[in-house]
């Protein structure tokens, strides 16, 4: 489950990526008013686009690390007591154990059905001769035991959330003798007490890729291990889901938004740079002077006309 955790770093990156490129978006085209306003100063306009580009930037590192360390945290520990997933690995014990009973049940049903048989006189002489035959070709197999049937719980307690009673009922596992397969290497005679050698552990062979279907156990054992996978990953998907969108939130946009004007402050208000900020667009100082020159015209030619006006009504 760790690797599909893993997975889930890329896109929660590329969420914050889309969410810088869309503030800078919004720098570009932030109103028509104060883009109008702006052409009047195109040097100041131009300064302040640089310092709030920047500070997005300088925001881009602290976010990108804090959505890292929220998947870094998801896989430092598979909490199998999460609440969420207690629900389910319990339903997968309960559904375990009716099959445990169901299995026990028909193995009760076989054994009594073979005793019938045997019991009848006609039997007894092909049975005998049948088991005869299967210890002679090596065919001989054994009706599925209690050992079967423990070896599918053996592997649980690793998955599943230990409850009370469990805990309870556990028999004591420091005296039993480990499973993994020693070696221990031949010595001469009269070394065996004082040999400082240890047994060496050997590692089970890997086995090559077989193309033999599961059995019934196995196909179960297999399901139950996907269901619980796909559990625990939809349990980290939904947080990851939530918690991302919250610190790109917090480190990035409201960040940016409570501490834009004292960085403009910072780095426009200065007296040495106001009066070149402040300089007018050539175009918009032309449009001005001439605006002017038309406002004067107009008034000279109202005051001709008003003058033309008093000649006529006397």
């Amino acid at each position: 489950v760790k690797r599909q955790i893993r997975r889930l770093e890329e896109p929660s990156l590329r969420c914050v990526e889309l969410v810088h490129e869309e503030m800078q978006r919004i720098i570009q085209h932030c109103g028509t008013e104060s883009q109008q306003e702006m052409l009047r100063f195109p040097k100041l306009h131009e300064r302040i686009v640089d310092v709030v580009t920047h500070l997005l930037r300088r925001r881009l590192p602290p976010t990108n690390s804090m959505v890292e360390n929220l998947v870094a945290v998801e896989l430092a520990y598979i909490n199998t007591k999460h609440p969420d997933f207690h629900k389910d690995a319990a339903l997968v014990s309960s559904l375990l154990k009716s099959v445990e009973e169901e299995d026990i049940l028909k193995q009760t049903r076989i054994n009594k059905r073979h005793t019938i048989n045997l019991a009848h006189p006609s039997n007894i002489a092909l049975t005998h001769e049948a088991e005869k035959n299967n210890v002679q070709h090596g065919r001989y197999s054994e009706a599925p035991s209690n050992t079967e049937r423990t070896n599918l719980r053996s592997w649980m307690p690793n998955i599943l959330p230990r409850t009370q009673e469990n805990n309870s009922k556990e028999p004591s596992t420091e005296n039993s003798p480990s499973s993994t397969p020693t070696h221990q290497p031949t010595e001469p005679e009269g070394k065996g007490v004082l040999s400082p050698q240890k047994p060496i552990n050997l590692l089970p062979e890997v086995p090559t890729q077989t193309s033999r279907k599961l059995s019934e156990k196995e196909q179960r054992d297999c399901d139950v291990i996907e269901r619980l996978i796909k559990s625990y990953f939809y349990i980290v998907r939904k947080s990851i889901q939530d918690s991302v969108p919250k610190a790109v939130m917090h480190f990035l946009v409201n960040y940016v938004k409570d501490n834009l004007q004292s960085e403009l402050v910072v780095h426009l208000y200065k007296s040495d740079q106001a009066d070149e900020l402040l300089n007018e667009s050539e175009h918009i100082a032309q449009r001005r002077k001439e605006a002017g020159d038309m406002l004067k015209a107009l008034q000279k030619a109202n005051l001709i006309i008003s003058e033309i006006r008093e000649t006529h009504m006397w």
